[in-house]
This record gives structure tokens, C-alpha cells and sequence, in this order.
């Protein structure tokens, strides 16, 4: 029988990793020009600002949350493979999270990465200047850096909850990738930098609300 071309020559379809990544920046790209550079604008302000005060209680109770998680997860007995017979009743694993293999899991380094550098070159533009116009930190909070930088904010902020609740409120995700960090099985490194990069976005992004409101005051 003769073989179909397509099953000859299969089409090469783009790693799965690479399309969440690309359908992460298309999602910030668009809110990002929904809400910067349409009457959306204003809303997106106001929600911006009441956000300023729920971002630092919420970072605060995500990171208690994925630590106590993690810290039970530890203890309670010997860990189980995907629902396997094995181990004394412990916390179940997710091979799919130690092998970095959710798509919340490759969203979150990518929303994680756009949020880092986005307020770097932010930051960076504004301390140097805006063209001919001299910059200051204390700029970050002017109507043109609130213009320029809040919108986005609001939008990664909203993507980064959405895509992190997973790994903060869940016992399978956080003890699986917990457990690959500890044994340097699966994609532990990964996991590490996401862990490590996730949490100094939210760092970082609670940093320029406290900013916002002592200027604001």
C-alpha cells in the first residue's frame, strides 16, 4: 500500500514551548494596544490605580500561600508518581510539571521575562530621558510614564495571576516542581528560573505601586 504523502513527510509542527511563548507576547501586545491607545485608556486607569492597592497584599498572600503549600507537600510522607500505587500516602506528582510541560508553566517564564524588561527599558527610558526632555526616576509616576508603562502593567499584571494561580494555590504543581528543584530531576532548571523570575516580577511590580501611591498621596 502506498504511503499517503503527508504520512511520508509529516509537517513539522513548531515546539510547543515556542507557540505558548508566542501566544503570551501576541496576548500582551494586543491588551497592551486595546487598553494603551483606545478610549479603554481611562478604564484601564482607574483599574490601574485601584490595583496599585491590591497588588501588594495579593503578592504577599500568593507567596505565603506558595511556600506553606510547598512546606506540606515536603511533609507529608513519601511523594506518588501521576496516582501510582507507590510511596505511604504522600502528596501525588505531576510528571507533566516536573518535565515543565504545562502550558500555564512556559506562560508564566514568558509573562514573567515580559514583565522584567518591559520595566527595565521603562525605567531606563525614563531615567534617561524622553528625547530632548530630562528624565528622573520621579518621572515614573508623571501622566506621560502613567500613560506610557500603566496600561501594560494592568495587562501583564491580570496575565501573570491568571497563568501563576496554578502554580501558587495548587498542591500538585507546587510539589512537583518543588520536588524537581530538590532531586535535579526533570526540567528543574527551568522550573528554578521560573520560579526565581516570576517572584522578582512581582517584587519588582509592587516596587512601582508603592511608588505610584507615595507619589500619588
Amino acid at each position: 500500500m502506498t504511503e499517503a504523502p503527508a504520512e511520508r513527510n509529516p509537517a513539522r509542527r513548531p515546539p510547543r514551548g515556542l507557540t505558548t511563548v508566542v501566544v503570551t507576547l501576541v496576548i500582551l501586545v494586543a491588551g497592551y494596544a486595546i487598553f494603551g491607545f483606545t478610549p479603554a485608556l481611562f478604564v484601564t486607569l482607574y483599574v490601574g490605580m485601584a490595583a496599585a492597592y491590591v497588588a501588594i497584599p495579593y503578592t504577599v498572600v500568593a507567596l505565603v500561600a506558595r511556600e506553606v503549600n510547598a512546606w506540606r507537600g515536603r511533609h507529608d510522607g513519601a511523594a506518588r508518581r501521576d496516582g501510582d500505587g507507590g510511596g505511604d500516602g504522600g502528596p501525588e506528582l505531576s510528571d507533566d510539571a516536573i518535565r515543565f510541560g504545562l502550558t500555564r508553566q512556559r506562560a508564566s517564564i514568558a509573562t514573567a521575562i515580559a514583565m522584567l524588561v518591559a520595566l527595565i527599558v521603562f525605567v531606563a527610558a525614563l531615567v534617561g530621558g524622553w528625547g530632548d526632555r530630562p528624565g528622573t526616576t520621579l518621572d515614573l509616576i508623571s501622566d506621560r510614564g502613567l500613560l506610557t508603562f500603566g496600561p501594560f502593567a494592568a495587562v501583564s499584571g491580570v496575565l501573570a495571576i491568571v497563568v501563576n494561580v496554578p502554580s501558587i494555590y495548587s498542591r500538585l504543581v507546587v510539589g512537583s516542581e518543588r520536588y524537581a528543584i530538590r532531586h535535579r530531576v526533570g526540567a528543574w532548571k527551568l522550573i528554578l528560573a521560573n520560579t526565581i523570575l516570576t517572584t522578582a516580577s512581582w517584587i519588582a511590580y509592587c516596587g512601582f505601586a508603592v511608588h505610584f501611591l507615595i507619589r500619588s498621596s
